[in-house]
C-alpha cells in the first residue's frame, strides 16, 4: 500500500490536518481501515461511502471505518483531521526514569509512529509513501526515506512496517559521504557534538558496508527526542537529551541503532519464532566494538554473568519465545543467549562462510519478514551441511550447559606424555551437544595450544599426545560456550544481589533517623522489583542469615566489620560519598553480601534507581546528591575451577590467551 500524504502539524492546538490517497495492489469494492478515533476521517471520493464502525480498545482509541464503491477500485482519498495528545507515562519498573508516548504533538515536539494510528491502516501490509508536511515557522520534520525537495517532506518507496513523523525547531547539521547522508537534528545548537557524530554515522556505515552490504536507506540521522529515550527507527534514532551529552554513547548505543538498519529495519522480524534481531545486532554492535578494542572475552563473560545472576531455571525461556525487552531477564536471554547462539555458530563455520551467512541472509530478505529459519537456511547454503540441530538446540531448549572440570591427569610415554582431561555437564537438564574450547600450556611453548572436545553426553575425555610435558589446562576461558558460569570465574557482583530472589536487608539502629529512613525508602524501592526482599533490624539478630544474598546497610551497622578488611586493601575506607561493594564467603556453600553506607542520605534515593544498573561490577563509588559514579571495579580473581595446574608447580606468569581477532578483519 502506498501513501500519498500531505499533513499540517499544529503544535500549539496538538493537532493535524491531512490528506491521504491511499493506492493498493489489488481493486476491490470494499476496504476496511483503522484510524485513531480523535481523528475525523471525510470520504474524497463521490463514487463511495463512508461508514464508521466500532471503537476498539487499546493504547490509544481506534475506530474502525469500513469503505464501499460501486465498483472495484485500487485508489481511494480521505481527509482527515483531530488532536492527538497521549502524555509521557513512565516505562517498566517504577523506579525507571524512561518513558514512553504512543503519540503526542505539542509545543515540544511531535512524535507519531503507527502506534499512533495518525494514518489510514488497513492491516499489517508493508507500505510505501510520500509525505509533504506543512509546520509552523521554523520547525522541521524528521521521517523515514529521503528529502523530497526543499526538505518539505519526505518519501521511501522501499516496503516499511509503519510511517513515523518528528518535529520541532530542530538544529540541521548534515555530512555527505560515500552515497548517504549523514544528519544530526538538535534542539539547542551544539555544532561540536553534531560533528562528533556526524563521523561516527559516516564511520559506521562504512564498516557495516564493508561487513554486510549496502545500507538500505538515502540517510541516517540522529535526532534528539523531548523525553529521555533510545529508540531504532528505519534511517533515524531518537535519542534522549541527556543520552547524547554522554561521551560514550557515541561508541555504544549509536552504532548499536546504525546497524539496526540492517537488521530489524532492512531485513524485517517474523517474530513468530523469535526476535534475533536484538541479539545479532548486539553482536555485531556492542560485542564486535569490543572485540576491536581486545575485550571480547570480557564482554561474553559480562554477558555470561548477567545470564547466570538473573535468570533463575523457573524464569527461563527458549528464544523462539523472544519478542523483546521486558526486563533483566527478557535481556539476558534474548539479547544476551542469542548473541552467544550467533557467536558459537561464528566459532562452528569459521569468519569468512559466518559473514557470507549474513551477507546472503541479508540480500535475499531486504524489506522482508524473515525468522531463524531463514537464518538457518542462509547459513546451511554457504557451508553445505545441515545447522538443524544445533539451531534446535539452542532455539527451543530452556536451561544452559554447566561444566566441571573433572580431572585433567598426566602420564609419561615411550613418545613423552599423555594428558587426559574429563569435562562433565552438571546441570540437572539432560546434556547439551557441545564443543568444548580447551587450552593447554606446554613446557617450552609461549603460547596455549587450542583442541576441542565434543561431547553429547554427560561427560568426555579428551586424550592428548605431546612430546613435551603439558603445564596447564583451561576449560572456556575465552567464554565461547553459552553456559551458566562456575563462581570461581568470576568476581562477587551487585548483580548476584540484585538478581535474587530470595534476599535480605539489615538496618542499622544506630544510624540517625534521617539516614534510617532513607535506607527504608531504598529497600521499598527494591522490593517492588524484588519482592522476595525481606527486612531485618540489626539490633533484633544475633548473626546474619546463612543462606541467600544480605544486604548491610550503614558503617554503623553491627556487622558493618564484615567488610573492614576489604575496605582497607582496596583503600576505600574514609571514602567520602555513597559506596556499594560485595563480598562473598564460603559458609557451607557460597553466600554473597552487599554493603551500602553513606556519608549522604539525600544520594540514597537516587542510589535505589542507577545502582541496579551496575550489576555487573564488584563495588561502586557515587559523589553527590543526585548520585554521580567516579569509580567502579571488579574484585581480582585468584582461582578458576575451569583451570588447573599439572605437575610440577612451575612459578611463572602463564602468557594470556589471545582473544579471537575481530569479526570485521575477516572483511578486510
Amino acid at each position: 500500500m502506498h501513501h500519498q500524504l500531505q499533513i499540517e502539524i499544529l503544535p500549539e492546538q496538538g493537532r493535524l490536518i491531512a490528506t491521504d490517497q491511499i493506492s493498493r495492489r489489488t481493486a476491490d469494492s470494499e476496504v476496511q481501515f483503522l484510524l485513531h478515533a480523535a481523528l475525523t476521517p471525510v470520504l474524497l471520493d463521490s463514487d463511495a461511502t463512508l461508514i464508521a464502525e466500532e471503537l476498539l480498545d487499546g493504547p490509544v482509541p481506534i475506530r474502525r471505518y469500513r469503505i464501499r464503491t460501486s465498483t472495484p477500485r485500487k485508489d481511494f482519498s480521505i481527509a482527515y483531521q483531530g488532536t492527538i495528545s497521549h502524555e509521557l507515562t513512565n516505562e517498566g519498573e517504577r523506579s525507571s526514569t524512561r518513558q514512553s508516548t504512543p503519540g503526542l504533538i505539542s509545543k515540544n515536539g511531535v512524535f507519531l509512529a503507527g502506534t499512533s494510528y495518525w494514518y489510514p491502516q488497513t492491516g499489517s501490509s508493508p507500505v510505501s509513501f510520500h509525505l509533504q508536511v506543512k509546520l509552523p515557522e521554523g520547525w522541521r520534520s524528521v521521517s523515514q526515506g529521503s528529502h523530497i525537495s526543499g526538505h518539505s517532506g519526505w518519501q521511501e518507496q522501499h516496503p516499511q512496517e509503519e510511517i513515523y513523523l518528528i518535529a520541532y525547531p530542530y538544529h540541521h547539521y548534515q555530512q555527505q559521504a560515500s552515497g548517504h547522508l549523514a544528519e544530526v537534528y538538535l534542539r539547542q545548537p551544539d555544532p561540536d557534538l553534531a560533528k562528533r557524530y556526524l563521523d561516527a554515522t559516516i564511520e559506521y556505515l562504512a564498516l557495516y558496508e564493508r561487513l554486510l552490504g549496502p545500507y538500505p536507506y538515502a540517510k541516517f540521522a540522529l535526532v534528539e527526542n523531548f523525553w529521555e529515550s533510545g529508540y531504532g527507527m528505519p534511517s533515524f534514532t531518537l535519542l534522549g537529551p541527556q543520552v547524547i551529552q554522554l561521551p560514550f554513547i557515541i561508541h555504544t548505543s549509536y552504532p548499536h541503532e546504525v546497524l539496526h538498519n540492517w537488521w530489524g529495519n532492512g531485513v524485517y522480524v517474523d517474530v513468530s519464532s523469535g526476535n534475533w534481531s536484538e541479539g545479532l545486532t548486539t553482536y555485531l554492535a556492542d560485542h564486535l566494538l569490543k572485540e576491536q578494542e581486545g575485550n571480547g572475552a570480557g564482554y561474553r563473560r559480562t554477558t555470561l554473568q548477567s545470564y547466570t545472576h538473573y535468570v533463575a531455571s523457573q524464569d527461563d525461556f527458549p528464544l523462539i519465545r523472544f519478542r523483546g525487552n521486558h526486563g533483566q531477564i527478557s535481556q539476558s536471554v534474548g539479547y544476551g543467549k542469542t548473541l552467544m547462539l550467533f557467536h558459537m555458530l561464528r566459532m562452528e563455520l569459521g569468519d569468512q562462510q559466518f559473514l557470507h551467512g549474513l551477507r546472503l541472509f541479508y540480500r535475499t530478505y531486504q524489506f522482508k519478514a524473515a525468522g531463524f529459519d531463514e537464518l538457518r537456511d542462509a547459513f546451511e547454503l554457504v557451508s553445505g551441511r545441515s545447522l538443524r540441530r544445533f539451531f534446535s538446540q539452542w532455539l527451543t531448549r530452556t536451561g544452559a550447559p554447566i561444566l566441571k572440570l573433572a580431572s585433567a591427569e598426566t602420564s609419561v610415554t615411550p613418545q613423552g606424555y599423555r594428558l587426559k582431561v574429563r569435562i562433565e555437564q552438571t546441570q540437572p537438564e539432560t546434556p547439551f551437544q557441545l564443543h568444548v574450547p580447551l587450552f593447554v600450556h606446554f613446557a617450552e611453548s609461549e603460547q596455549a595450544v587450542p583442541y576441542i572436545l565434543e561431547m553429547d553426553e554427560r561427560a568426555a575425555t579428551l586424550v592428548i599426545d605431546s612430546e613435551t610435558r603439558p603445564l596447564k589446562v583451561s576449560v572456556d576461558p575465552l567464554f565461547d560456550l553459552f553456559r551458566r558460569l562456575d563462581p570461581s570465574e568470576t568476581p562477587s557482583s551487585l548483580g548476584q544481589l540484585f538478581g535474587a530472589k530470595q534476599l535480605f536487608a539489615v538496618v542499622p539502629d544506630a544510624a540517625d533517623a534521617a539516614t534510617q529512613q532513607a535506607y527504608m525508602r531504598l529497600i521499598k524501592q527494591w522490593q517492588q522489583r524484588q519482592p522476595g526482599l525481606t527486612l531485618l533490624r540489626d539490633s533484633a539478630i544475633q548473626q546474619l542469615p546463612d543462606s541467600g544474598p544480605v544486604w548491610i546497610l550503614g558503617n554503623n551497622n553491627r556487622f558493618a566489620h564484615l567488610f573492614e578488611p576489604l575496605l582497607a586493601q582496596q583503600e576505600l575506607i574514609g571514602k567520602s560519598g555513597t559506596l556499594a561493594l560485595t563480598l562473598s564467603r564460603t559458609r557451607g556453600n557460597r553466600q554473597t553480601f552487599g554493603y551500602i553506607s553513606t556519608d549522604n542520605p539525600t544520594a540514597l534515593d537516587g542510589l535505589a534507581r542507577k545502582l541496579p544498573h551496575y550489576g555487573r561490577y564488584s563495588y561502586a563509588l557515587f559523589n553527590g546528591d543526585e548520585p554521580v559514579i567516579s569509580r567502579r571495579g571488579e574484585w581480582r580473581l585468584t582461582d578458576n575451577a575451569l583451570s588447573v595446574l599439572l605437575g610440577p608447580i612451575i612459578e611463572k606468569a602463564y602468557p594470556q590467551i589471545p582473544d579471537h581477532l575481530p569479526l570485521a578483519r575477516a572483511s578486510e
